[in-house]
């Protein structure tokens, strides 16, 4: 069996890549703005809030419970 190299951007893929780069050119598409924040503002922080919001509302619906 042949090894595929899944990194590899087809013939296909790449057309289609430089067709839409076209369009977005045409209609003045900007580029994505690259992300400001680093990973632990937009990734762990958030869950960290979550986890401990979650905890909280956990803890405090237990004591409703009496438990």
């Amino acid at each position: 069996m042949a090894e595929e190299n899944w990194t590899e951007e087809s013939p296909e893929d790449a057309e289609a890549d430089a067709r839409a780069d076209q369009i977005f050119q045409q209609t003045g598409i900007a580029e994505p703005a690259e992300p400001k924040g680093s990973f632990l503002l937009t990734v762990v922080l958030p869950v960290l809030i979550a986890g401990v919001l979650l905890i909280a509302g956990l803890w405090t619906f237990s004591s409703w419970l009496g438990i």
